[in-house]
């Protein structure tokens, strides 16, 4: 590999990776989330509750990678909406659960349809072997930024 230090920008690993994301995000945003006047953050917690739920906060947190910021403004929203309910845990009075109402499940369901043209879309440029070697090198990646959130590199 070339000198770290001499890496261009545009062979940086995290930069593609943000352009492809930011680039999917408007792509969602103009034809499937916009029509439903919610921005990339609850469409991305809709979908996590979806897949999920129920949720508490602490865990939509880190299943959509968001900081606290981001993930209670879009619960307030979901809610606000009604699209998501927030009920006391039976479990643990302290904490929340998030689930889909009957109006979410429509809303996602309808916007999911498109996330999935777009994921066949992706794919269709790819072999079966290719996805395989994606998805496995995604894996690996996944696991560097686990040593990366460990502490900088070096120590």
């Amino acid at each position: 590999m070339a000198d770290k230090k001499k890496l261009p920008l545009e062979r940086w690993i995290s930069y593609r990776f943000g352009l492809v994301a930011a680039r999917m995000g408007e792509v969602m945003a103009s034809r499937y989330v916009g029509p439903h006047d919610l921005p990339m953050p609850a469409w991305r917690s809709l979908a996590v509750i979806a897949r999920f739920g129920p949720l508490s906060a602490g865990e939509l947190g880190a299943k959509t990678s968001s900081d606290p910021y981001r993930v209670v403004r879009a619960i307030d929203l979901l809610v606000k909406r009604g699209l998501i309910t927030r009920e006391p845990d039976p479990e643990d009075r302290r904490r929340a659960r998030l689930e889909l109402t009957p109006a979410g499940r429509e809303v996602h369901d309808e916007i999911e349809k498109g996330a999935i043209a777009n994921e066949a879309c992706l794919r269709a440029g790819l072999s079966t072997d290719e996805v395989k070697t994606l998805e496995r090198l995604l894996r690996k990646i996944d696991a560097q930024v686990e040593v990366l959130r460990s502490g900088p590199p070096g120590q």
